[in-house]
């Protein structure tokens, strides 16, 4: 197994400013290597996104000699420490690398343009090395994996949400291709997810705020996922039912790989044609689970044809007769809206997690089933982890736990004139305190990547 490695000179603990750089500096070489994909090297766009690499790997290089980016599998460090949640938000670009050969970068001085296109053109497949010598050098880690891996190592959770992404790339390449699959690597991952969700539930539900914008549909098909489990666990379902449900939750979505990507990222107000395109998702997703489904396993497209239906029968596709959404299907249902509506599309802003409980609690009995409803508020509680709320006293606190008929436990993330802290401030909320919901672009910062911060100090 290859590793993709980043060491910063000094050994000082790793702060938030740090992994915002190293996570500013991955955004922007994927930003590059995408470029390439499209355009020749001289291209505008391809010299702007270099350009942007950098600048900032500039600012991750700060004051110190170099720095080197390191990962073992599915885990990224800095220096001698784990990024976990860095680790998972890259985790498709850090398979990117791997599969270029990249075992290390060291990032020395001020970075040119010329080492950042190299690189670019590298992981992009459109060179075949990068010089020894200059300002980013590869596959020189001062680390062995041994002493990496003596440190730390990604949680088992975390390792089985990283499985669950690999597993479902696979799946999505043959669905796309219109080829066949199995679902063996599915059922494993699954069986992963479970047993690490049922261990650790509150854990669980904080990794499920995981968003990635480059991959969304694998992001929010193993945070539904997992949602579901936890659901599931709460409303009486014994194992082997959580186990069926959860590879239908899984793998809901993936009727959407044969849909044109064009189409799902639209901007705009669909056509009627692009809109008959995607109301197709459900069947075909269906469609692939059961050519790849053992026997037992079927309601898991039971699942993906249902997701879109209703509590009262509309949604789509539609209800045939007197038939009624098979339980698994209206707790999916009920999730995948939740995790949709709290991630930000290219057609529209991320609602917060407060905002998402309201719009579900407005579609009980009519879109959702209100007993789940009730049962997922009872879960994560009025203001869910990662909600971002302003005080009157005018700090900004990110809920870190919420549980029924308490306050929720929190962190203040800004002092009362909006400066962001250095060292979140544990605090108990009381709804009294609370002025309002604030979105987290507007504070600067990213309620998942927070929320591991706070879960490991």
């Amino acid at each position: 197994m290859q590793h993709v490695g980043l060491w910063i000179s000094t050994r000082s603990r790793v702060g938030t400013m740090s992994e915002a750089a190293v996570k500013s500096t991955l955004s922007a070489l994927r930003g590059a290597v995408n470029q390439l994909g499209l355009y020749p090297a001289e291209h505008p766009a391809v010299e702007e996104a270099v350009a942007l690499t950098a600048k900032v790997a500039d600012i991750l290089v700060g004051g110190h000699d170099e720095v080197v980016l390191s990962v073992i599998g599915d885990s990224l460090y800095l220096g001698r420490t784990l990024l976990p949640h860095t680790s998972l938000e890259f985790h498709g670009f850090i398979r990117e690398l791997q599969a270029a050969g990249i075992d290390s970068m060291t990032l020395a001085g001020h970075i040119s343009t010329g080492d950042v296109v190299d690189l670019a053109c590298l992981v992009a497949g459109r060179k075949g090395d990068v010089p020894a010598e200059g300002t980013i050098r590869l596959n020189t880690s001062p680390f062995t994996v041994s002493e990496l891996q003596a440190g730390a190592q990604m949680s088992g959770l975390r390792t089985s949400y990283a499985r669950s992404l690999d597993v479902l790339r696979g799946i999505g390449m043959a669905v796309g291709l219109g080829q066949d699959f199995d679902l063996s690597g599915a059922s494993l991952v699954v069986g992963q997810l479970l047993e690490q969700t049922l261990s650790q539930p509150g854990a669980s539900v904080l990794l499920s705020t995981m968003k990635s914008h480059d991959e969304y549909t694998f992001y929010h098909s193993v945070n539904v996922c997992i949602l579901s489990i936890t659901l599931g666990r709460s409303i009486g379902m014994d194992e082997d039912a959580l186990g069926l449900m959860a590879l239908g939750a899984l793998l809901h979505d993936i009727g959407k790989l044969r849909v044109d990507a064009a189409i799902l990222q639209y901007p705009g107000r669909l056509n009627p044609a692009q809109w008959a395109e995607i109301k197709l998702h459900p069947q075909e997703g269906a469609l692939a689970i059961l050519a790849a489904a053992d026997a037992g396993q079927e309601v898991a497209a039971v699942v993906a044809l249902e997701h879109h239906g209703r509590f009262d029968g509309a949604g789509y596709p539609p209800s045939s007769g007197s038939r009624e959404q098979h339980l698994f299907s209206r707790v999916v249902t009920a999730v995948d809206v939740y995790d949709a509506l709290t991630t930000r599309r290219s057609y529209r802003r991320a609602e917060s997690p407060h905002q998402a409980i309201n719009v579900l609690r407005q579609g009980a009995g009519s879109h959702f089933d209100p007993d789940v409803v009730r049962a997922l508020v009872s879960l994560v509680g009025e203001y869910p982890p990662g909600s971002m709320l302003r005080l009157e006293d005018g700090r900004v606190a990110l809920v870190t736990a919420s549980r029924p008929n308490e306050p929720p436990e929190a962190v203040a993330v800004t002092d009362s004139n909006g400066r962001l802290l250095e060292t979140p401030q544990p605090l108990r909320l009381e709804a009294e305190v609370i002025a309002e919901i604030v979105m987290p672009e507007s504070v600067g910062i990213d309620p998942a990547s927070m929320l591991e911060q706070v879960s490991v100090e």
